[in-house]
Protein backbone atom coordinates (compact mmCIF):
# COMPACT_ATOMS: atom_id res chain seq x y z
CA UNK A 1 0.00 0.00 0.00
CA UNK A 2 3.05 1.99 0.50
CA UNK A 3 4.94 2.93 -2.72
CA UNK A 4 7.59 5.38 -1.54
CA UNK A 5 6.66 7.50 -4.35
CA UNK A 6 4.14 10.80 -4.55
CA UNK A 7 0.77 9.80 -5.97
CA UNK A 8 -2.05 11.91 -6.92
CA UNK A 9 -5.33 10.37 -5.90
CA UNK A 10 -8.93 10.37 -6.16
CA UNK A 11 -11.71 9.50 -4.06
CA UNK A 12 -12.12 6.19 -5.35
CA UNK A 13 -11.90 2.44 -4.97
CA UNK A 14 -12.95 -0.91 -6.41
CA UNK A 15 -16.46 -2.25 -5.37
CA UNK A 16 -15.48 -6.10 -5.65
CA UNK A 17 -12.09 -5.65 -3.48
CA UNK A 18 -13.96 -3.51 -0.69
CA UNK A 19 -16.86 -6.38 -0.10
CA UNK A 20 -14.72 -9.08 1.16
CA UNK A 21 -16.18 -10.37 4.49
CA UNK A 22 -13.38 -11.14 7.16
CA UNK A 23 -15.66 -12.96 9.46
CA UNK A 24 -16.90 -15.47 6.88
CA UNK A 25 -12.63 -15.98 5.61
CA UNK A 26 -12.18 -17.12 8.93
CA UNK A 27 -14.69 -19.27 9.18
CA UNK A 28 -14.01 -21.14 5.37
CA UNK A 29 -10.62 -20.98 7.02
CA UNK A 30 -11.84 -23.52 9.68
CA UNK A 31 -13.89 -25.37 7.32
CA UNK A 32 -11.06 -25.97 4.98
CA UNK A 33 -8.06 -25.59 7.22
CA UNK A 34 -4.80 -26.37 4.52
CA UNK A 35 -6.89 -23.91 2.06
CA UNK A 36 -4.30 -20.41 1.53
CA UNK A 37 -5.90 -17.52 1.45
CA UNK A 38 -4.98 -15.41 -1.94
CA UNK A 39 -6.01 -11.52 -1.76
CA UNK A 40 -5.98 -9.03 -4.77
CA UNK A 41 -3.84 -5.93 -3.66
CA UNK A 42 -6.98 -4.03 -3.35
CA UNK A 43 -8.53 -5.58 -0.68
CA UNK A 44 -9.06 -4.14 2.73
CA UNK A 45 -6.63 -4.25 5.47
CA UNK A 46 -8.11 -7.17 7.38
CA UNK A 47 -8.14 -9.32 4.37
CA UNK A 48 -4.68 -8.60 3.15
CA UNK A 49 -3.70 -9.64 6.91
CA UNK A 50 -5.04 -12.97 6.57
CA UNK A 51 -3.62 -13.58 2.82
CA UNK A 52 -0.68 -16.15 2.65
CA UNK A 53 -0.27 -14.66 -0.99
CA UNK A 54 -1.59 -11.05 -2.22
CA UNK A 55 -0.70 -10.37 -6.22
CA UNK A 56 -2.21 -9.11 -8.91
CA UNK A 57 -4.93 -11.15 -11.02
CA UNK A 58 -2.24 -12.51 -12.77
CA UNK A 59 0.12 -12.99 -9.83
CA UNK A 60 -2.62 -14.75 -8.35
CA UNK A 61 -2.60 -17.38 -11.21
CA UNK A 62 0.50 -17.66 -11.63
CA UNK A 63 1.07 -18.42 -7.90
CA UNK A 64 -1.96 -21.65 -8.12
CA UNK A 65 -0.61 -22.92 -11.18
CA UNK A 66 3.26 -23.41 -9.30
CA UNK A 67 1.73 -23.60 -5.58
CA UNK A 68 2.14 -27.07 -3.94
CA UNK A 69 -1.45 -26.41 -2.02
CA UNK A 70 -4.42 -28.03 -3.41
CA UNK A 71 -6.85 -25.14 -1.73
CA UNK A 72 -7.35 -21.64 -2.36
CA UNK A 73 -10.13 -19.15 -0.77
CA UNK A 74 -9.75 -16.69 -3.34
CA UNK A 75 -10.14 -12.97 -2.75
CA UNK A 76 -10.67 -11.42 -5.96
CA UNK A 77 -13.29 -10.74 -8.83
CA UNK A 78 -14.81 -14.20 -9.22
CA UNK A 79 -14.70 -14.25 -12.96
CA UNK A 80 -10.67 -15.62 -12.53
CA UNK A 81 -12.13 -18.96 -10.78
CA UNK A 82 -12.95 -20.32 -14.54
CA UNK A 83 -9.11 -19.86 -15.51
CA UNK A 84 -7.88 -21.83 -12.29
CA UNK A 85 -9.65 -24.36 -12.64
CA UNK A 86 -8.96 -24.52 -16.33
CA UNK A 87 -4.85 -24.59 -15.43
CA UNK A 88 -5.40 -26.49 -11.87
CA UNK A 89 -8.06 -28.60 -12.53
CA UNK A 90 -6.56 -30.75 -9.53
CA UNK A 91 -7.28 -28.07 -7.22
CA UNK A 92 -10.11 -26.39 -5.35
CA UNK A 93 -11.10 -22.61 -5.19
CA UNK A 94 -13.28 -21.40 -2.59
CA UNK A 95 -13.92 -17.43 -3.68
CA UNK A 96 -13.55 -15.38 -0.77
CA UNK A 97 -17.26 -14.64 0.42
CA UNK A 98 -18.43 -11.25 0.23
CA UNK A 99 -19.68 -9.27 3.67
CA UNK A 100 -23.70 -9.06 2.42
CA UNK A 101 -25.55 -11.23 0.19
CA UNK A 102 -25.22 -9.86 -3.06
CA UNK A 103 -23.12 -10.88 -5.63
CA UNK A 104 -20.74 -8.21 -5.56
CA UNK A 105 -17.88 -10.22 -6.41
CA UNK A 106 -18.94 -10.34 -9.39
CA UNK A 107 -17.50 -6.61 -11.08
CA UNK A 108 -20.53 -5.43 -13.46
CA UNK A 109 -17.72 -3.18 -14.98
CA UNK A 110 -15.25 -5.54 -16.52
CA UNK A 111 -18.47 -7.29 -17.53
CA UNK A 112 -19.05 -5.13 -20.17
CA UNK A 113 -15.25 -5.83 -21.65
CA UNK A 114 -16.00 -8.97 -24.42
CA UNK A 115 -13.71 -10.05 -27.35
CA UNK A 116 -15.95 -8.72 -29.76
CA UNK A 117 -16.03 -5.41 -28.64
CA UNK A 118 -12.84 -5.67 -28.48
CA UNK A 119 -11.95 -7.34 -31.59
CA UNK A 120 -14.82 -4.29 -33.21
CA UNK A 121 -12.51 -1.22 -31.42
CA UNK A 122 -9.35 -2.70 -33.32
CA UNK A 123 -10.79 -2.84 -36.47
CA UNK A 124 -12.68 0.54 -36.78
CA UNK A 125 -9.68 2.28 -34.07
CA UNK A 126 -12.84 3.65 -32.52
CA UNK A 127 -14.29 4.77 -30.05
CA UNK A 128 -10.80 7.41 -30.02
CA UNK A 129 -9.42 9.29 -27.67
CA UNK A 130 -7.59 12.12 -28.59
CA UNK A 131 -4.81 13.65 -26.50
CA UNK A 132 -2.23 16.27 -26.14
CA UNK A 133 1.58 15.36 -26.85
CA UNK A 134 2.69 17.04 -23.45
CA UNK A 135 -0.26 14.48 -21.96
CA UNK A 136 0.89 11.38 -24.18
CA UNK A 137 4.80 11.92 -23.44
CA UNK A 138 3.89 11.72 -19.52
CA UNK A 139 1.19 9.53 -19.55
CA UNK A 140 3.82 7.12 -21.44
CA UNK A 141 6.83 7.01 -18.80
CA UNK A 142 4.53 4.72 -16.17
CA UNK A 143 3.39 2.54 -18.65
CA UNK A 144 6.54 1.83 -20.27
CA UNK A 145 7.58 1.66 -16.21
CA UNK A 146 4.80 -0.83 -15.66
CA UNK A 147 5.85 -2.98 -19.39
CA UNK A 148 9.03 -2.86 -18.11
CA UNK A 149 8.07 -4.28 -14.61
CA UNK A 150 5.89 -6.93 -15.70
CA UNK A 151 8.84 -7.97 -18.52
CA UNK A 152 11.18 -8.62 -15.42
CA UNK A 153 8.85 -11.03 -13.79
CA UNK A 154 7.51 -12.72 -16.71
CA UNK A 155 4.22 -11.34 -16.17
Amino acid sequence: KKTGRQMVLWNGSCQVHEIFSAEKITRLKVRYPNAKVIAHPECEDIVLRMADFIGSTTALLKYTINDKGKEYIVATETGILHQMEKNSPEKTFIPAPPNNACACNDCPHMKLNTLEKLYLCMKYEEPEILMNGQLIEAARKPIDKMMEISARFGL
